[in-house]
Formats: structure tokens, sequence, C-alpha cells
């Protein structure tokens, strides 16, 4: 039925030769979105103060992990001392 300048679009009339030209853009569509998402480094920090800030925290979780490590040896060799100390 035509009304005017516009008239019915039937997907049925669309060509065989278009439909597969569609599907394979469509395709490469999804497959380009896909692998520019998984390209995307979600994990940078693009703030200059942003990665200083992680950096020193970095820096402070291993000087803490260090000292704890060596608190916890000094503690075990004070109650080795303590055990042989004993009768």
């Amino acid at each position: 039925m035509n009304t005017g300048r516009y008239r019915d679009f039937e997907v049925g009339d669309v060509p065989p030769a278009a439909v597969a030209v569609l599907g394979v853009c469509v395709l490469a569509l999804v497959c380009g979105i896909l692998w520019y998402l998984s390209r995307l480094d979600h994990t940078g920090l693009r703030d200059a103060g942003a990665r200083a800030r992680a950096e020193r925290r970095e820096e402070s979780r291993r000087r803490q992990d260090a000292l704890r490590t060596r608190r916890e040896a000094l503690q075990r060799r004070a109650e080795r001392r303590r055990g042989n100390g004993r009768p």
C-alpha cells in the first residue's frame, strides 16, 4: 500500500545478497565494538596526582607488610627465648 512518497517495506522482499551484506556488516560492527572494549584499560589512572597517591599507598603497604613480618619474627624469637629459660 503506497501513501504519498512513502511505501511499505517488506522484509521478505529484500534480496538475499543484501541480507548477507547487512549481516556481515552488523557482525563486523559487533566484533569491532567488543575488540575496542577489550582493549580499554579500566585500571589505569589518568590523573597524575591519583597515580602518585596510588604509588605512595602501594609503597606504604609494602613497608607495613615488612614491619609486620619483622615484628612477628621478633615475637617468635622472644617467645622461644622465654620458653628456653623456663625449667
